[in-house]
């Protein structure tokens, strides 16, 4: 190319009203592509990116007010996927994912494979609904959900965890954590993010902000852990606002989940229980106590929060010597009358 050819053509592409600039100002508009895409960006080889896609799709959950939990569940389960299955999307295939869950079954239990398969379905189907997959990779593949039953925790153990908090500073907070859960049914989640405005001891309910699903609704305790309230925050020091967070370190800061957690097992060692005991089964515990008390059903469902009976159903499960006792009382043709 001559120089002047050269100059003309470096005119031409920097004057604002020359028809080569607005040629090239037309041909980079209609190749942009937009966020959404990529986020789901492409590999050297021109393939959608796994990696990428995943991160616009937990992208979409943030989007759609999933909860911080729930968006790290899914990252939890797709981060390991990813690297099992490759770099591309369209390493992907349905056999593919076959043999990733059957290799993850010979090393986790059902309930886990399940909740795997679940997040799994839910990645693919929105990279079907967005045009990333021609097809849902997860359509005819099931996986049964395993029917286990929670482990209930019995009466003398929540009795060993409470007398296993000795009257110190810790001690009083974590007698109280423990009666809370016990008594409420909360998720530990849910417990950790209550703030001492939350508590309300005219009507002993708590205020559970943006629980699961994002729902506010309201937690209710007894007598007894009304008075382990009352203590804990006597102890907890009256420089707290109500603002601050309820269950907190000495420092202030507040107990993370895997912090309770980790206050449990210390307990349940140190009561001498068979087992570790964990904020869940705790939550299993109260459900099973007021099934077991009342056979109300709806009442189990609004305590725990559930958005059906469907969940709550999972706690009808009472022992052998319970259900032979309700059976005597409510035998057919023993209530029939029918002479003998």
């Amino acid at each position: 190319m001559t120089q002047k050819r050269a100059l003309i053509l470096n005119r031409q592409t920097t004057d604002v009203n020359s028809p080569a600039l607005k040629r090239r100002q037309h041909h980079d508009m209609h190749s942009y592509t937009p966020l959404p895409e990529r986020a789901a960006g492409a590999t050297r080889h021109g393939a959608t990116s796994l990696a990428d896609a995943i991160e616009a799709f937990l992208l979409s959950r943030q989007v759609s007010n999933y909860t911080a939990r729930t968006v790290q569940l899914y990252r939890e389960v797709l981060t390991p996927f990813q690297k099992a299955l490759g770099p591309s999307l369209s390493d992907c295939t349905t056999l593919g994912v076959q043999k990733y869950l059957a290799a993850l079954r010979s090393r986790v239990n059902g309930t886990t494979v399940h909740i795997h398969y679940s997040k799994l379905r839910a990645f693919f189907t929105w990279a079907t609904d967005v045009g990333l997959v021609p097809s849902n990779l997860m359509r005819g593949l099931t996986v049964k959900a395993p029917k286990t039953l929670p482990r209930a925790v019995e009466d003398y153990q929540v009795i060993r965890l409470l007398n296993a908090c000795p009257s110190t500073w810790e001690g009083v907070r974590n007698r109280t954590l423990v009666a809370l859960l016990a008594d409420s049914g909360l998720r530990i989640s849910e417990a950790v993010r209550l703030c001492v405005r939350d508590v309300n001891f005219n009507t002993q309910t708590v205020i559970i902000r943006q629980g699961k699903g994002q729902v506010d609704r309201p937690g209710f305790f007894g007598r007894r852990t009304a008075e382990q309230l009352r203590a804990w925050l006597a102890v907890r020091g009256g420089y707290a606002s109500r603002d601050d967070l309820l269950f907190c370190t000495r420092e202030g800061r507040g107990l993370t989940r895997y912090h309770a957690l980790h206050i449990l097992h210390q307990l349940s060692v140190r009561a001498g229980l068979p087992r570790k005991i964990g904020p869940h089964a705790l939550r299993h515990y109260a459900a099973t106590s007021i099934l077991r008390r009342t056979g109300d059903l709806e009442l189990v469902r609004r305590v725990l929060g559930h958005s059906t009976l469907a969940m709550a159903l999972r706690y009808a499960h009472l022992s052998g010597a319970d259900v032979a006792g309700k059976f005597h009382r409510a035998s057919p043709l023993d209530n029939l009358g029918v002479p003998r």
